[in-house]
Order: structure tokens, then C-alpha cells, then sequence
């Protein structure tokens, strides 16, 4: 509400100050909003929406036809449906002192806030005034939860009448962002003012002559009226050492100066306010505050251009209106040559008919039409002769054809991009046509991106003003499923700490792409265009693509899909067979299989001496290049295994795993300690006792 001690002084010059901004933003877009309005009829269903008005007028009161047959609405639909089938996201990123948790639970924040704000329908509504106007707008608002509540939400809020908003004439940036000022019109009746604001003059706001002197029903229109009230302030830099002895930058507001406080740097700001007012022609109706440090009112263009430092917007279908007005006249041009062809006149000589009128009132009606055959004079008559209708001139049909080519080309799609069958037999060709189409609109759905991704700054920059209480929040995660988080100092179940939402800077990033409710649908799209591009690759992700499907039975299909995959590919992170439990066990089955080796071998030891001696320095190399290959694997193992010890159970894992690489290095000595035995064996030249003593005192084998 407006502060009790302003004088009127002041709320008079406030005013004052207010008209003589409008009017200057008046001046500014008042072209854009003619031409803006012009487009808007021309696309609704009045009769001469689509005529020039004295072409139409002409042909009514002649009793010729004036048809509108509408080009236009399907190439504004397939754009405009193009965007809302990739809906902007808002994301959330930590900035310098921000974290990735709070930036989760303020993406969470705005997705909620998106949600009950039903934010994709004022998306749309936005972007279809673009396209088909050239401007639309988002506002941003904030109001209670409820009746009973003293806690306050942000909301995202349509504009259904874009020429109620005056922005700032001399913001330049495509989504409004430098804004300094805005304005929002609102009329209501005489009565309505009265019981709003009792005590108050009925003067409208761009009317400054009274215009409800006793009537009731007269109209008054108040403004809505934001701006970015800058205070002039001094920051300082100072450097301080923290507990750890550490130096610390710790910037701050100087609001005078301190005592021993020395600052390595200081400069001037500004602290930017954002103020509204509801004011009429006469009186500050309200005057508050609006959170963060943006006017929050969002505008969506269409095609912008510029032009000697004048802003001009246009609409998708602006350049194409008089392509369709000459289609309009071409096509009832040829419909009027039509209707005349039944009424093709006779030729009859004078008198031969005249007995016969009432045949010839309505002739297509007479099943026989008759004629005198001689004339008054008793000359022979011929008979009656109906002339050739008139003919359409092929340069007609040409000429409509050629409008919609012509409307087709100032819009830069074709016919392919609306789904039209051309010349193109490939489906490359078609959608590289189609591709030619969605590029050529492309910036309408940029620039609903680029305002799209200030309203996410405009909650961003309010969120630690209205969400800056103690309270459980209502969130939504990346699945859309809710969840409760308590903020600044308040616990939700099973939160480890409290998010404070006061803190920490962010910024706001927008992703485009096909919607999806949850990411589980999105990984489905994903693993779908993948197998539809790579068959092949089924055999690798096949179980994961049923699994991620919802219809009926895609489950089973899944486990079916998993016996045909690979094994490994099915291995998880969390298996209870480790890689190097693995390692150990296969060196356990190598050192079995030397044993056998070993064994199997002595008995063939009836052999001559010289096979014998062969055939042992054969196992001999054997054996050796086993005992090396194992102790590689040791190697590797034991090297697999320090990399891979990152927690206390694989520590315990280690002490028990060590104990059995002592057995195995036993093992491998008990061996090595054999392949020295079998090579003195091969120096010996003792006789077969001498061997077998050998052997039995070695192995214990007779």
C-alpha cells in the first residue's frame, strides 16, 4: 500500500513522472502494436479480414462472390505446434559460493512453480502471439499460498492481451532483461473502482480528464507500474586471514566507514529495488516491492529487426497477407466464371418464342421448349441457339496457384514442411526439405528460449526474498516425483541439513528438446532411435530397452532378452565375485593343473634314460614358463588389487586374500624346488635306482 506520509505533493509528481514515460514508450510502439492488431484480425473469421475493404464492398453489393479460403493458419499452427513439442526446460547451475544440492532443490523449486502455474500453457499462449502477431508476454507474480497462509509462492502468469504492456522503449535485449520500466493497463467500470478504492477519483491513468463524472458504467483504466529504483552504494574489498591462517577476499556494503578497517579497493554501485505501483490518472492506489532485482515482465518476439536504431517485429504470416489476399480474389474470380456457365444466353429470332413464354421464363425447368418456325411475316425462323459459356482463362487457375507458392515463399515453407507430398521420393530428401522449413522459422522458437530462460533468472532472483522462511517446500525431482525438503532451518524426514535458500549464487540454463515426464521415458527415446539406427545393437542393449518400456509384458521380454546378451555385459558394479577374487582362483586352478602335470609325469619314468631325460626337460620348460605366467598374473593381480582397495572391507579382503597368496607362493617354491631336482636329475648319469631314490626322497613318490 502507499505510504501514509507522502504528500500529494509527491504522489502527484510520481504520477506526472509515470504518463510522461508511457507516453514516450506510447510513441515507440505504437506503430508495433497497429500493425501487431492488424495481423491478429487478419487471421480471425470477419468477413473482410482477408479483402482489401473497398475490393470486398464492391463485390458484395454486386451480388459477386468474395470467398476466404485461409492459407495462412496451417503454416501458424505447424510452428507454433513445433515449439510446444520441445518445451524449454529451466536447469539451475551453483555459481561461486553455490553448491549442487541447492541448485537441485532450486530447479526442483521452479519445476513446482512451473507445475502449479500450469507454465507450459503460458508458454504457449506467448509464443502463438509472437507468430501470429509479432509479441506476446510472461509476467512473473507472487501471492500467498492460500487463504490462511502468511507464506508466499512465486507464479508464472499469462498475458492475454499483449497491447495492455508498455515495456521499456529503450530496452534493446531480445528478452527484455535491461528493462528499467514497465507498464500494465487494467480497465474496469465505475462501479468496479468505487468498491476497490472508496474515497478515490475515477480519472483513468492515460486519460487525465475524469471519465466517470456520475456514470457507473464508464470505464476507468488504472496502470499497474514497475520500476527499478537504483540506490547509489560503496562496496569494499579487504583481505583477512581465517582460522587457518589462510587469506580470505571479504567484500562488503560500506555504509560509513570503520575504524582499523583498511579496504585494498572500494568503488561505487548500485543496489537496484524494484518498486510497483497502482495508479490512476490522480491518486497512488498501492505501492509495493517486488522481490529480486528484475521487472517481471517477460516479452516473447517474433522476428526482430532494427532499422536506423527503430525496433520493428514482425509476424510470421506479415509478409505473406498480400499473397493471400490476391489467392482470396483469384479463386472467387474463378468461382464467379463458374456460376455463369448454366446461365450462357439463347439467340433467338425475334417473335419465335413469343407464344411460348411461360416455356421460356425458366427454360432449365421446361422438359420441351418451343418455337414458332416461321417469322410474322411467314419467313422460315432458325431455331434457338445457346451461346458457348464463358471459358476460365488458364491464367487464372495459374495465378491462385502461384499465390500460395508466393505465401509459401515469404514464409520460407514448403510444402513438405507441413507435411505436403512433393518431388521427393527419399526420406533424406523430405526431411532435408522440411529441415529447409523448421530452420527458416527457427528464431521464433529461439526467442521463446532466450525469455524462457529469464523468467527462470526472475525466479532465481526472487526465490531468497519469498521462500525466505522456515518451512517444508514441496518439490519436484527429475522423474516428477515429489519430494519434501526443509529450508532455512527447517528438517524434512530422512534430511540429513537444512537447504538455506537465502545463499549462495546460481545460474539459470534452458535445454530444449521433445518433452518427457520422466527421464525414464527420455532413455527409452534415446535406446529406440538408437536400435532403429543400429539394429545390430540389440544384442548389446536389448534387455534395457524393454525394460524402460511400460507397456504391458515388456518386463518379461526384457528377461528374455538377457539370455541372449552376453554374460559379461550383464555384470554389475556391486557383484560379490570380484575381478580379483577371480584372479585368485584361476591361479589356484593353474597351480592344480601343474601338480596333475607333475604327477602324470612320473609315470612315465619306466622309459630309457635318454627319452626320459628329453621328455623331463621338456615338462622342465614347461613348468617354468607356468611358474612365470603365474607369477605374472600374481603381479597383476596384487596390482589390480591396490588399485581397486578404496574402503575398509577390501582391506579385510587383502589380509584375507594375502594369507592364500602365501600358500601359493609355498606352492610355487615346493615347485621351482622340483624344477631344480629334475634338472640335476638331467646332469646325473646314475643309474635307474639312483633316479628313483632321487624321486621318492623328492616327491615321496616309490
Amino acid at each position: 500500500m502507499i505510504d501514509e506520509n507522502e504528500t500529494p505533493t509527491d504522489a502527484q509528481d510520481k504520477i506526472a513522472k509515470a504518463q510522461r514515460l508511457y507516453a514516450i514508450d506510447d510513441a515507440h510502439w505504437s506503430e508495433i502494436y497497429t500493425k501487431a492488431a492488424d495481423d491478429l484480425y487478419f487471421q480471425s473469421d470477419a468477413e473482410d479480414a482477408q479483402w482489401n475493404g473497398i475490393d470486398i464492398q464492391d463485390r458484395i453489393n454486386s451480388g459477386r462472390p468474395a470467398l476466404t479460403i485461409d492459407q495462412l493458419g496451417q503454416f501458424v499452427h505447424q510452428v507454433v505446434n513445433d515449439i510446444r513439442m520441445n518445451t524449454p526446460t529451466i536447469n539451475v547451475i551453483p555459481n561461486t559460493d553455490g553448491d549442487v544440492e541447492k541448485a537441485d532443490v532450486r530447479k526442483g523449486l521452479i519445476r513446482k512453480i512451473q507445475q502449479d502455474s500450469k507454465a507450459d500453457a503460458v508458454y504457449d499462449n506467448a509464443v502463438e502471439f509472437s507468430v501470429k502477431s509479432s509479441i506476446g508476454f510472461i509476467r512473473v507474480d507472487h501471492d500467498f499460498e492460500d487463504a490462511d497462509s502468511f507464506d508466499q509462492k512465486l507464479m508464472i502468469e499469462s498475458c492475454i492481451n499483449p497491447q495492455a504492456i508498455l515495456i521499456d522503449s529503450t530496452s534493446i535485449e531480445p528478452d527484455g532483461s535491461d528493462m528499467q520500466h514497465a507498464f500494465v493497463l487494467d480497465t474496469m467500470t465505475g462501479a468496479e473502482f468505487k468498491r476497490e478504492y472508496p474515497g478515490k477519483d475515477a480519472i483513468s491513468f492515460r486519460d487525465v480528464e475524469n471519465t466517470d463524472s456520475d456514470g457507473d458504467n464508464e470505464k476507468v483504466t488504472i496502470a499497474e507500474y514497475f520500476y527499478i529504483d537504483k540506490k547509489k552504494i560503496t562496496i569494499g574489498k579487504r583481505v583477512e586471514q581465517s582460522f587457518d591462517g589462510m587469506n580470505f577476499v571479504d567484500k562488503e556494503i560500506i555504509e560509513e566507514v570503520q575504524e582499523g578497517v583498511e579496504y585494498t579497493i572500494t568503488r561505487e554501485t548500485y543496489d537496484p529495488t524494484v518498486r510497483r505501483c497502482k495508479m490512476s490518472g490522480s491518486d497512488v492506489l498501492e505501492e509495493t516491492t517486488f522481490p529480486g532485482k528484475y521487472v517481471p515482465i517477460v516479452p516473447v518476439y517474433g522476428e526482430i529487426g532494427w532499422a536506423k536504431g527503430k525496433r520493428h517485429l514482425y509476424s510470421l504470416i506479415r509478409k505473406s497477407k498480400d499473397a493471400q489476399r490476391l489467392y482470396n480474389y483469384w479463386r472467387s474470380l474463378e468461382t464467379e466464371l463458374l456460376m455463369k456457365q448454366p446461365n450462357a444466353p439463347w439467340v433467338v429470332a425475334a417473335g419465335a418464342t413469343e407464344n411460348y413464354k411461360e416455356d421460356w421464363v425458366s427454360p432449365d425447368k421446361s422438359m420441351v421448349l418451343r418455337y414458332d418456325t416461321v417469322d410474322s411475316h411467314g419467313n422460315p425462323t432458325a431455331p434457338p441457339r445457346r451461346e458457348a459459356p464463358p471459358t476460365i482463362p488458364t491464367g487464372i487457375v495459374n495465378a491462385a496457384r502461384e499465390s500460395v507458392d508466393d505465401i509459401k515463399a515469404t514464409m520460407g515453407m514448403y510444402g513438405a514442411s507441413i507435411g505436403e507430398r512433393s518431388n521427393e521420393t527419399s526420406g533424406v530428401a523430405i526431411n532435408s526439405r522440411k529441415a529447409e522449413g523448421d530452420v527458416a522459422t527457427f528464431h521464433f522458437g529461439d526467442n521463446l528460449v532466450r525469455s524462457i530462460t529469464h523468467v527462470g533468472n526472475i525466479l532465481n532472483s526472487a526465490i531468497p526474498e519469498i521462500y525466505d522462511t522456515a518451512r517444508i517446500l514441496t518439490i519436484l525431482g527429475d522423474e516428477e516425483e515429489i519430494k519434501k525438503v526443509g529450508v532455512n532451518g527447517e528438517m524434512a524426514e530422512e534430511q540429513d541439513e537444512s537447504v538455506d535458500l537465502t545463499v549462495g549464487k546460481y545460474d539459470i540454463t534452458v535445454t530444449t528438446g521433445q518433452p518427457f515426464t520422466t527421464q525414464r521415458e527420455e532413455a527409452a527415446a534415446y535406446m529406440k532411435e538408437i536400435a532403429m539406427a543400429s539394429p545390430e545393437m540389440m544384442q548389446v542393449m536389448g534387455d534395457l530397452l524393454f525394460k524402460y518400456q511400460d507397456f504391458p509384458g515388456s518386463q518379461a521380454v526384457s528377461k528374455r532378452m538377457e539370455k541372449v546378451i552376453d554374460p559379461k555385459l550383464l555384470e554389475e558394479e556391486g557383484d560379490e565375485q570380484s575381478q580379483e577374487q577371480q584372479v585368485i582362483q584361476q591361479l589356484q586352478e593353474q597351480l592344480q593343473q601343474m601338480a596333475q602335470a607333475l604327477e602324470s609325469k612320473q609315470a612315465d619314468e619306466q622309459l630309457k634314460r635318454d627319452v626320459e631325460q628329453g621328455k623331463l626337460s621338456n615338462e622342465s620348460k614347461k613348468v617354468q614358463l607356468e611358474a612365470d605366467r603365474l607369477e605374472m598374473d600374481k603381479m597383476k593381480a596384487l596390482g589390480d588389487y591396490s588399485i581397486k582397495e578404496t574402503n575398509n572391507e577390501i582391506n579385510a579382503f587383502k589380509a584375507e586374500t594375502d594369507a592364500e597368496y602365501k600358500d601359493v607362493d609355498s606352492e610355487i617354491k615346493v615347485a621351482s624346488t622340483a624344477l631344480k631336482g629334475i634338472a640335476d636329475l638331467q646332469q646325473s648319469s646314475g643309474d635307474q635306482a639312483d633316479v628313483n631314490q632321487e624321486r621318492e626322497e623328492t616327491y615321496g613318490y616309490d
